[in-house]
């Protein structure tokens, strides 16, 4: 592994996802040359290549494979450059691809009977092959020898999900019997080539895109076909680097089952940890032992809080505290809640005369629930049918006949979270003209589901008129308070909370994966009720406590975020050759010269195309291609990124050998004449650039062809702006690349609104090659002289 991914191994290890992706680089590394030195005594891989084919030649000649299913001389590409002593080739040059038959269910059996042999199954194939879990298939049904395995196959999954298609595990040294396999499958036999360095190839995670990428499609099943697959590209080192490759490997991903392990165990611990000191949050008494709790606790905040489930525990630690009257001291001087109950029963009683709402039976003393803890003193524990009116909503389906309808907005289940409501998909229902008003929300309403997983009972969430109309579900129950004065985010928290959430699984009626409460039993759920003026403390101390859990979530986003970039930023340096650079022996400005030439004669026919387009394009490609000898020195000026001395250079060069010369529009701006030797500069800028920066200039060229100067200027900048912040280690958002586009970069940028950066900006991430790895340097200039900015 190179010294820059060994100096940075906790960098990459450690990020979302980082072990992962730790794997699937050292793949990557493998299969292009970059993990083992070369060894120029090796023998070369041309030479293998020619005795792998001499070899399937004898195979057709002695009847082991039919004729024609010899491998194409057509010499496949591929993206990256790799070392003098490899080759290209596909991989049906160096592998026997056989496909698997499909057996008639008749003759499948899960016993082991005489005349039959063991079949394996697409779920037998994980990361190595699983004998356990074995059918049987009648011997006489197999009619070839190639349909057995072999000591080394590579058995892949060639029908199987979009996520699994393409997955391969290896047969190995020994087999305990005959073994076939069925039609989903396919075995791949390798020919004078080392087994493992081929499944190191099949996992790298661009074989796998291309696997899933040449799949044919059904709704369930993707398949891949031996058409698509024999023709697969993939660089093959010499026999003897290949054993080396294969070892480093191995000795590579143990190294990161250690890490995983140690990581598994420090996550353990630290849970532990953090529920040990949580715990001892919930076990306070009261208020003045709660805060003494806190303070010790505040102080280990952020060796403690570096996970997004600590947080969550942290946050459902606070609201428990907060329904069981330990967040806040209470008051002698608070209404009294008997007091309260009264004004309540009675403005209930009120509320259902003059609204003529459906009488509901009396609640049955012994259907009421226990209450789940003591409450202080000055708290009584009620019913939630005490303190408010439960209904349920519209019935979908039902007959409505020849009533009059009204189309209405309702809310589903789906609508309804813990404490939030989500609005973006908003259904209609027809219903009754004179139903409307008994299912109509009003502002402080509070909506309940009935079920549906479990972790949809009894969610809660506050109506607070985010539609000038609005109805609910018959599995959305409303439960509306009869006191102006009521708060309802009290009786919110409560019914999210663990007590309240215990109830309702105890309570509800449960299915294998169902869950759901009905009304009677939402109606008896028993209610802590604090005065009025407790809850208000309560909620404006949790709401502090919650703030302050929100931003230590999202500082530890932004902290990942920055990880992930960093991580993803040295991966792809590490996937860099070091030869990936122009020639030292040439010259820079020759360099810059012969792109700045190209750009210009692929693109001088275009109406959009200028010297403002051009130098956009000229940054784009240094970028994005990582060409080295380019270095521009770029100017956050008005039309900016621009490098002014680099293209008076360019242009000049460009005109003295009779390439191009700039002219004035008759309109605006600038454009760029043909002269005499325009398109002499080809060989030499193929000399100069490799076939792989030359690929990747031409897709940015091809890209932006279209674009106008205006486009090419937006997303030149954003681009730019977004490769500052990678440089420099700044949090990435979209938000921050466009305030600095706006408010630091040139006033001129004001010409854009932000809603048009943004859409740009939205458009770039669309495209792999404009999402910037932090390669060259920084732009620099800008102001701070807007407004606002002193």
């Amino acid at each position: 592994m190179t010294p820059l991914l060994t100096d940075n191994l906790p960098l990459l290890a450690y990020g979302p996802n980082g072990i992962k992706k730790l794997r699937d680089l050292i793949l990557e590394l493998a299969v292009r040359g970059k993990l083992v030195p070369q060894d120029p005594s090796d023998e070369p891989a041309s030479d293998l290549l020619k005795r792998i084919a001499e070899k399937k030649m004898q195979w057709v000649v002695e009847g082991k494979i039919k004729k024609g299913k010899a491998v194409d001389d057509a010499i496949p590409g591929i993206s990256y450059r790799i070392p003098s002593t490899w080759a290209v080739a596909s991989l049906g040059q160096v592998v026997e691809i056989v496909r698997g038959i499909t057996f008639p269910a008749s003759e499948k059996s899960k016993e082991p009977e005489s005349g039959r042999v063991a079949c394996l199954r697409t779920a037998n194939i994980q990361n190595e092959v699983e004998w356990d879990d074995l059918l049987y298939i009648r011997e006489s049904f197999i009619s070839r020898t190639d349909q057995y395995v072999q000591p080394y196959d590579i058995v892949m999954s060639m029908a199987n999900s979009r996520e699994l298609v393409g997955k391969v595990a290896l047969i190995g040294a020994q087999l305990n019997q005959p073994t076939t396999f069925g039609g989903f499958l396919g075995v791949l036999r390798p020919v004078l080539i080392e087994p493992r360095f081929i499944m190191a190839l099949l996992r790298t995670p661009g074989a796998r895109s291309a696997l899933i990428d040449s799949a044919s499609q059904t709704t369930n099943i993707a398949n891949v076909s031996l058409a698509k697959l024999r023709p697969l590209p993939f660089a093959i080192p010499p026999l003897s680097e290949q054993h080396r490759i294969v070892a480093k490997v191995d000795e590579l991903m143990a190294l990161c089952d250690c890490l995983e392990a140690r990581q598994a165990d420090a996550e353990s611990a630290h849970a532990q940890l953090v529920q040990a000191l949580l715990d001892s949050l919930n076990q306070a008494r009261d208020a003045i032992d709660f805060a003494t709790n806190w303070q010790r606790l505040a102080k280990n905040f952020h060796p403690l809080f570096t996970t997004k489930a600590s947080i969550d525990a942290l946050k459902q630690t606070l609201l428990q505290l907060a329904v069981t009257g330990k967040l806040v001291p209470q008051d002698p001087g608070d209404e009294s809640v008997t007091v309260l109950v009264k004004r309540i029963q009675a403005e209930k009683q009120r509320y259902l005369a003059e609204s003529n709402a459906r009488r509901q039976k009396n609640m049955v003393i012994n259907s009421l629930s226990e209450p789940p803890f003591e409450v202080p003193a000055c708290w009584q524990w009620q019913t939630i049918d005490d303190v408010l009116h439960v209904t349920g909503g519209v019935t979908l389906g039902r007959k409505l006949g020849d009533r009059k309808l009204l189309s209405k907005p309702y809310l589903r289940v789906a609508n309804v979270q813990r404490g939030r409501l989500e609005m973006e998909q908003i259904k209609e229902v027809e219903v009754p003209e004179d139903e409307v008003g008994r299912y109509r929300l009003r502002n402080g309403d509070l909506l309940i589901t009935e079920g549906g997983d479990w972790d949809k009972v009894g969610r809660t969430a506050i109506w607070r008129n985010e539609l000038p109309e609005c109805l609910h579900q018959n599995h959305v129950f409303r439960a509306r308070a009869v006191v102006s004065d009521w708060e309802p985010r009290w009786a919110e928290m409560y019914l999210n909370s663990a007590s309240a959430r215990k109830y309702f699984a105890g309570s509800s009626k449960q299915t294998t994966n169902l869950a759901s409460i009905n009304m009677t039993q939402l109606r008896a759920c028993a209610f802590p009720l604090p005065p009025l003026g407790e809850q208000r403390r309560i909620i404006a101390k949790l709401d502090q406590l919650m703030a302050l859990c929100d931003q230590i979530q999202t500082r530890l986003t932004q902290a990942r975020q920055l990880n992930e970039q960093l991580a993803s930023t040295l991966a792809r340096r590490a996937l860099i050759e070091e030869s990936h650079q122009a020639p030292v022996a040439t010259d820079r400005e020759v360099a810059r010269t012969l792109l700045a030439a190209e750009i210009t004669h692929r693109l001088h026919s275009q109406r959009t195309f200028g010297q403002r387009k051009l130098q956009k394009v000229i940054y784009l490609v240094e970028h994005t291609a990582r060409l080295a000898a380019v270095q521009g020195n770029y100017l956050r000026d008005a039309a900016g990124p621009h490098d002014r001395q680099m293209m008076s250079k360019v242009e000049g060069e460009m005109q003295k050998n009779q390439w191009y010369e700039r002219i004035e529009r008759e309109t605006v701006g600038h454009a760029y004449r043909p002269l005499p030797q325009a398109g002499q500069h080809r060989q030499g800028y193929e000399d100069v650039w490799s076939d792989e920066e030359r690929s990747i200039i031409n897709r940015v060229i091809e890209l932006m062809r279209s674009w106008d100067t205006d486009r090419c200027e937006m997303t030149v900048t954003l681009y730019a702006v977004w490769n500052d912040f990678i440089l420099e280690g700044r949090p990435v958002t979209d938000e921050a690349i466009v305030d600095e586009v706006m408010h630091r970069w040139n006033d001129a940028k004001l010409r854009f609104s932000k809603t048009e950066w943004l859409a740009v900006l939205a458009n770039m991430k669309k495209h792999e090659i404009l999402r910037p790895a932090g390669f060259g340097k920084r732009t620099t200039g800008g102001m701070l002289s807007l407004p606002g900015f002193e």
